[in-house]
């Protein structure tokens, strides 16, 4: 029952993560000047927002407090990622079979986004995707963790920024990309290695910038992360 609480729970969080995806898509679409981009990076905090409040089970918020943790926390952070899987790619393939994505504006946006992010064809290179990665995972651990440490408008504002800067500045998030990778029907070997880079980067991101805390002795016990 515990695993099965846990993939609910990452389903869930997957498809809160491609609403936020939406949001941002839909933005650049129909708003094509940096505003649009900006808005966009914004309104995805949505997703990570609606994860903490509730207590979804996001691996990217959670895989940071790896090492704090049992040895059955690393089942619960599979069976975690295989819900977010079908929670994000459910909600793409949902959008991809809407008139906006299947001959609209927004179909073009996350065309280009996969195309960019495809790495056999040329998209981007490999190390970028881990890099990328990387530090989308320092900063969804930042806003996560800041979240529990600081409940109320603090905690919230530092969420809302964390995501809005790895949104804006092009940072890679794994489950993101499998919303945008569905959406646009778009998944071949390219796309498949992006997502494995970018999640062992957003894993290395967020446990990294656990190590410096807990070597700068500002982490004492992990909060109860609910992402």
């Amino acid at each position: 029952m515990k695993y099965l609480r846990v993939f609910a729970l990452a389903v869930l969080a997957g498809v809160m993560i491609a609403l936020g995806g939406l949001a941002y898509v839909a933005c650049c679409a129909y708003e094509t000047t940096g505003v649009g981009k900006i808005l966009g990076s914004v309104l995805f905090s949505a997703g990570l927002l609606s994860v903490c409040a509730f207590g979804l089970f996001l691996y990217t918020g959670r895989i940071g407090y790896a090492f704090e943790k049992k040895a059955d926390y690393l089942l619960a952070l599979l069976v975690g990622y295989i819900g977010n899987i079908i929670g994000a790619c459910g909600i793409g393939y949902l959008c991809f079979a809407t008139a906006p994505f299947t001959s609209g504006k927004m179909g073009a946006v996350v065309e280009s986004i996969s195309s960019s992010r495809d790495i056999l064809n040329q998209g981007e290179t490999w190390y970028s995707a881990l890099l990328l990665g990387v530090l989308c995972g320092i900063l969804v651990f930042v806003g996560v963790d800041l979240f529990k440490r600081k409940p109320g408008v603090i905690g919230t504002i530092a969420l809302i920024l964390a995501v809005t800067v790895f949104v804006v500045g092009g940072t890679e998030h794994c489950i993101a990309n499998m919303f945008y990778f569905s959406a646009a029907n778009h998944w071949n070997g390219g796309t498949l290695l992006d997502i494995a880079l970018v999640t062992l980067g957003n894993s290395l991101g967020s446990l990294f910038y656990w190590g410096l805390l807990k070597l700068g002795g500002l982490i004492v016990k992990a909060p109860e992360a609910k992402a």
